[in-house]
């Protein structure tokens, strides 16, 4: 298969196959030695896609295999992009880099917002919790404290989706209705708001609802909101 073949067939393949980190729940990101580019791992035979999650950098890294059916490849190229990567890494017969955006490309409707996304701080927090677990030498965990302190950057600059529903027949003192921010209660009884870097990642936990409204925050705003029993967010 040539690689303009490949470039046109993958967003249809019937099925392939992702590699994932165990550490993360999301795809094994790693940087590519040559571009700098930041890249997925997909396979098109389950069994080599296992061998590689077992064997690769001696099995250091905790990898799983996760099946990509043909009515999510579209949706599962696209949320690449959302979280940073750059570059598709196939291993078939042969090894090849493929820069995502010659396969799969995302476009606006007139009129429609960009959506609210992450890609920096996705990336940042995926590439600290890939390192933080298997840091044992002395170069490895400064490296992991660099990645953090990367990451800790990235949250701060970030915008977040806060989900809310509306309260009905109440408003404030200047006439404005008021809004019920999502609340999440751990084991302790203890308050916090969720807070999403973009849409697919609240859907992961409320898939059936894609509709809800939301109040795109950034961190200050997120620091200095103070509401009755809240404990963070």
């Amino acid at each position: 298969m040539t690689d303009e073949e490949f470039i046109k067939d993958l967003p249809n393949a019937e099925k392939f196959y992702a590699i994932f980190c165990n550490f993360t729940h999301m795809p094994y990101v790693e940087c590519d030695e040559e571009t700098y580019s930041d890249k997925a791992f997909i396979f098109m035979e389950e069994d080599k896609a296992k061998e590689f999650a077992k064997t690769y950098r001696d099995g250091k890294q905790s990898l799983t295999v996760v099946p990509v059916e043909k009515g999510s490849v579209k949706h599962f190229l696209a949320s690449l992009i959302a979280d940073g990567f750059d570059m598709i890494c196939f291993h078939g017969e042969e090894v090849h880099n493929y820069p995502i955006e010659q396969i799969v490309t995302r476009t606006l409707r007139d009129g429609v917002k960009k959506p609210i996304e992450n890609p920096s701080l996705q990336l940042s927090m995926m590439y600290f919790m890939q390192g933080v677990r298997i840091a044992e030498t002395e170069e490895e965990k400064a490296e992991s404290r660099s990645r953090e302190e990367e990451m800790m950057a990235n949250i701060a600059r970030a915008v977040y989706l806060v989900p809310f529903s509306q309260m009905d027949d109440e408003t404030d003192e200047n006439g404005n209705q008021k809004v019920s921010l999502m609340q999440f209660r751990n084991q302790n009884g203890e308050t916090f708001i969720p807070l999403f870097t973009d849409l697919d990642e609240f859907l992961k936990i409320r898939p059936k609802e894609g509709t809800s409204n939301f109040i795109p925050m950034g961190f200050k705003q997120i620091r200095n909101t103070s509401l009755d029993a809240l404990k963070g967010f």
